[in-house]
């Protein structure tokens, strides 16, 4: 049983009591030997979002969370911003009503990983959930935003995760796991036929969450760039994802690094961190550092819950925070949980990881669309 593991945070400001007593539970678990904490901390579940977790056998699935594979999709458009007035964002919007649907398809969609999933009924839920979901954003702070660089130029940045399927692929190996009798949370051995099973289902859930992205800016292309004369400069793509399990190399030593809400980030290697719906966005590069096990943070993190959020804040307040942004505002009841006040302040949360990432720009949003 593992009762020290080394805790180290990157943040901002004094962690609330209830976050700190979920770190020190974690840091309890069998097996647990590092956590990293980032800046967007912020309660979610059993384990925190913006969490790092290693360990050297026993995989934790709860703390990758339901969305397995959740991530960005991040690419500059060859347009400026000006061609975004108030007759392209209506027709814009209306556009991304069409090609990106929320919840499903009317029908199901091709796609074809090369993967079969561990068990049966994992499976049959793919040709079920998976064939109808493909393409589609879901709900929360999964959103399509056009935003602009410093230049002018317009970018494309598209966030959401494996939908019904992760939550699926977690509830079934969550389900078969051992309890820590320390920690109460589940894990499974690694080498063992469980443990395999998962990291081979958790594997598949990524690529479904990345081909659900990459659908998503297919038919955006045809519904709305094509329409615009708008083209995709592919060079500039960057996809990454921030909620999984892998199997890392640091120190010479193998661990199995979970992340979630949290970025995996190479020196060198590009990615974007967004504020909120309403706040800048960073691209950035990462700066290799070891303590955090190459990560960073995946935005700005919530500041109040969903709840309190719809308590504390108002529609007005959210126009008012959202005035140089085009959005439906027709959601507005729907959304005020996801209200830029909602969410820490991006400046902080970025000042917080400047020995993680290095900032190379800064991209302002334009158009915001997300679920109510």
């Amino acid at each position: 049983m593992n009762n020290c593991a080394t805790i180290r945070k990157w943040v901002g400001h004094k962690l609330d009591t209830a976050i700190e007593r979920r770190l020190h539970c974690l840091a309890a678990a069998e097996d647990v030997s590092e956590i990293a904490v980032m800046p967007d901390v912020h309660l979610a579940g059993d384990v925190c979002n913006g969490v790092v977790v290693a360990t050297k056998r026993m995989i934790y699935p709860q703390a990758v969370g339901g969305d397995i594979g959740c991530g960005y999709l991040a690419v500059a458009l060859d347009s400026e911003t000006s061609v975004v007035n108030e007759e392209t964002a209506a027709f814009i919007l209306s556009g991304l009503y069409r090609a990106v649907p929320f919840n499903k398809h009317a029908s199901r969609q091709q796609f074809a990983l090369g993967l079969e999933l561990s068990s049966e009924v994992l499976q049959k839920a793919s040709l079920r959930e998976g064939a109808v979901q493909l393409g589609t954003l879901g709900r929360g702070n999964h959103f399509v935003e056009l935003q602009r660089d410093p230049a002018g130029r317009l970018w494309l940045l598209i966030h959401s995760g494996s939908r019904a399927m992760g939550q699926l692929i977690s509830n079934f190996h969550v389900g078969r796991a051992s309890v820590d009798s320390v920690s109460g949370l589940k894990y499974v051995d690694a080498e063992s036929s469980a443990g395999r099973d998962l990291i081979y289902d958790f594997q598949w859930a990524r690529k479904y969450a990345a081909a659900n992205r990459e659908s998503m800016l297919d038919q955006m292309r045809i519904h709305v760039l094509d329409q615009l004369d708008i083209g995709i400069d592919q060079e500039t793509m960057i996809h990454l994802d921030h909620n999984h399990v892998e199997s890392e190399s640091h120190d010479g030593e193998l661990l199995w690094v979970h992340r979630k809400g949290a970025q995996r980030l190479l020196s060198g290697q590009s990615s974007v961190i967004p504020g909120s719906m309403g706040t800048t966005t960073y691209l950035v590069q990462g700066r290799g550092n070891r303590a955090s096990l190459n990560s960073c943070s995946h935005g700005a993190g919530r500041r109040f819950s969903r709840v309190e959020a719809r308590r504390r804040l108002t529609q007005g307040a959210l126009i008012r925070e959202m005035e140089h942004v085009w959005f439906d505002q027709r959601r507005l009841s729907g959304i005020v949980d996801e209200s830029p006040s909602a969410y820490k302040d991006i400046r902080i949360v970025m000042k917080s990881q400047k020995d993680l990432v290095k900032i190379v720009d800064r991209f302002e949003p334009v158009l915001n669309f997300k679920a109510s």
